[in-house]
């Protein structure tokens, strides 16, 4: 027999990675498919000194040359970030690397907060952050807050 005491003021709280500019590493890239059947990257990001982690997907959408400008916008700030040499996309070559990103908080398709990418730092720009923390707890069980919805 389980020995707990439920606490129900517990349910329904989450402990989202507070909004803001942090340091953060690409812990996971990985290549996938889309829901509108495009390539992306998916990338998981470990945000400094926090437990939790976010996700961000980047989406190869090359369908007119406006998306086309949207999604190398979007590649050049991850170079520029990570310090990624620009086109690169062997993913092997990307985790590990430390950026910043600005991180805020977005509801989801059940309309529960999440914190997610805003937007990634340019490298200039990152001087003033602090260095890269892990978070005391690494290596303990991941949390619900480290699974995608």
């Amino acid at each position: 027999m389980v020995d707990w005491t439920y606490n129900p003021e517990d349910y329904g709280k989450q402990n989202l990675i507070p909004e803001g500019i942090y340091r953060v590493r690409i812990d996971e890239a990985r290549e996938r498919v889309s829901k509108s059947g495009k390539d992306m990257y998916e990338l998981v990001i470990k945000v400094s000194g926090q437990q939790s982690k976010v996700w961000y997907y980047l989406v190869f959408d090359g369908s007119t040359p406006e998306r086309q400008q949207q999604t190398n916008n979007k590649l050049g700030a991850i170079f520029d970030s990570f310090d990624i040499p620009r086109g690169d996309l062997n993913l092997e070559h990307w985790k590990g690397k430390v950026g910043a990103a600005r991180i805020r908080h977005r509801p989801d398709q059940n309309e529960e907060l999440r914190a997610d990418v805003h937007f990634f730092v340019k490298r200039q720009k990152q001087d003033e952050l602090p260095v890269w923390q892990e978070h005391p707890n690494v290596g303990e069980m991941a949390s619900i807050d480290d699974v995608p919805f």
